[in-house]
This record gives C-alpha cells, structure tokens and sequence, in this order.
C-alpha cells in the first residue's frame, strides 16, 4: 500500500518515504512506525502496542519510542503525531491510501481522462476516517507538480537579493 500525504509519499511496502520525487533516507524503525500510524490513522497507538509491533520478541526502553516519534516529527512538522496522555500517539495529516505504482500513475496523468485505458488506472482506496482527504494518485502527483518550480524562483529570488546586496555594499 501506498500513502500520499502533504508533499510525500511513502510506500509501507518496502518502507520508503518520497518528497518531491526523491528518496528520503528513513530509518527502518522509523518508517516502521510511520507504517503503523499510516495504515490506522484514526486510531490511538499506546506505546506498548508501538514497542509490540516495531520491536517484537526485544527488550527496550519506552525512551526509544519517544525518540523515533521525535524523529517522524522533526521531519513532519510537530502536528502530525498527536500525544494522547496515558494513551499514545495518533496520525494528524490527511493521507490518501492507494495501490499501484507511482509510474502507473504518472502514465495515467499524462493521458487524458478519456484516453486514460483500464490498465493505467490505478484504484484508489480512502481510509475509513472522515477526516482523510479523497485525492486519486494523479491529483496528488499534479498537486505536487508545482513546488519543484516554486523551488526554482525561490533559488532564483534568492540569488537577486544576494546579487543587490552585493552591488548596494559595493557602492556604499
């Protein structure tokens, strides 16, 4: 299963995590509890069920659940794992759950709607929480389109505000 959140996509598959078409590096634990979180958004994660399923048959400190929620947070944004107190941790960003292949579904938005044939349509399967945006994988992927040019005029911007400054210190 794949799931389509903010600017990411992460497939819990083979626990690998995307931005902007680019491979992330995720730690295995790490990624694993994304998995978990992913795949039950709506439910609340107790700690002992986290060290069950990511550490099964080990012994290790609670601290080491905090650390990797710490991690997935520092890398999400401190919204996108809520703490419950005495209970655990619960998914916050809306994510769309789909199967299939990221170029299945470049294909597919290529192709216009009605020329788009069976086998490039990828099904799209919305998690049961009513609070999980509906997008297909081929809106997510034209949503984020747009940022890797946004990056270009901010590269740009940036090196004009540089190129000024450098020209007004020179003068002055």
């Amino acid at each position: 299963m794949k799931f389509a959140f903010k600017d990411f996509l992460f497939d819990s598959k083979e626990l690998k995590l995307y931005k902007d078409d680019r491979k992330l590096n995720l730690k295995q634990k790490p990624a694993q509890i994304l998995e978990l979180f992913l795949s039950a958004p709506q439910s609340i994660h107790s700690k002992e069920d986290i060290l069950e399923k990511v550490w099964p048959d080990r012994k290790v400190t609670d601290q080491v659940v905090f650390q990797n929620i710490g991690h997935l947070r520092a890398l999400f944004g401190d919204d996108a794992i809520k703490t419950f107190s005495r209970k655990g941790y619960q998914w916050q960003i809306p994510c769309t759950a789909f199967e299939g292949t990221v170029e299945a579904q470049a294909s597919s938005q290529v192709l216009p709607q009605a020329e788009t044939s069976e086998s490039t349509k990828t099904d799209v399967k919305p998690l049961e929480d009513k609070a999980v945006v509906t997008e297909s994988p081929s809106e997510v992927l034209e949503r984020l389109e747009p940022i890797g040019s946004k990056l270009l005029m901010f590269g740009l911007a940036g090196v004009l505000v540089l190129l000024a400054l450098g020209i007004y210190f020179t003068l002055s």
